[in-house]
């Protein structure tokens, strides 16, 4: 029998992009749907109060990344002047459900985080968008009409509501049946827990 694993991730989190092959990988090898939640506060019109970021924990930060993505080989440019300038989610974070109901989200996913982990590039700018739906083979103005809709904003609000109520504080976070694993090495706790449950191929 498929288990179903919920994925909430975050376009706006490093740690989010390092994971997604990692993540997709599990899908590979074991008997498993993954249901991918696009998880965030401001892309969900909420308003977030800037916190401020600890220098250590910072430094910490892009050590961990810089030597995850070079053990594994993964372009990583931090956008310029993070974080403490942040690119606006909300228009890529309702373009992943649009991708989803039309059946593209994994290549969507993957060029997005690309595009804006990998090479440090603005989501905002128009040629991101105009870019990455020529790359996708998918018309702009459909793609930007369905992600601006108010059903979809409402469903991008929905997930967080539902993902704040579920226990969600960060990203990625994977659930099996409710229980929480959060963060890029939590994976491997993932992968012992579906060979456990036999769901190898």
């Amino acid at each position: 029998m498929t288990t179903s694993i919920e994925v909430f991730y975050s376009f706006q989190s490093p740690y989010s992009y390092l994971a997604i092959e990692s993540i997709y990988d599990l899908a590979s090898k074991y008997d498993i749907e993954l249901l991918w939640q696009p998880f965030s506060a401001k892309a969900a019109g909420q308003s977030v109060p800037p916190t401020p970021v600890l220098p250590d924990k910072l430094s910490y930060l892009y050590e961990d990344t810089k030597r995850f993505a070079e053990e594994n080989n993964i372009p990583l440019n931090y956008p310029e002047n993070w974080p403490e300038v942040e690119f606006d989610p909300g228009r890529v974070t309702r373009g992943a459900l649009v991708a989803n109901d039309l059946g593209f989200l994994m290549e969507y996913n993957y060029k997005v985080f690309h595009r804006w982990w990998g090479e440090g590039l603005n989501p905002n700018d128009e040629d991101f968008m105009n870019e990455l739906c020529d790359e996708l083979d998918v018309d702009l103005g459909e793609f930007l009409s369905k992600s601006s809709s108010s059903d979809t904003r409402e469903r991008v609000k929905g997930i967080y509501r539902r993902g704040r109520k579920l226990g969600i504080f960060d990203t990625p976070t994977l659930l099996i049946d409710k229980e929480r694993f959060v963060g890029l090495d939590k994976i491997p706790f993932v992968a012992a827990r579906l060979e456990k449950l036999g769901l190898g191929h």
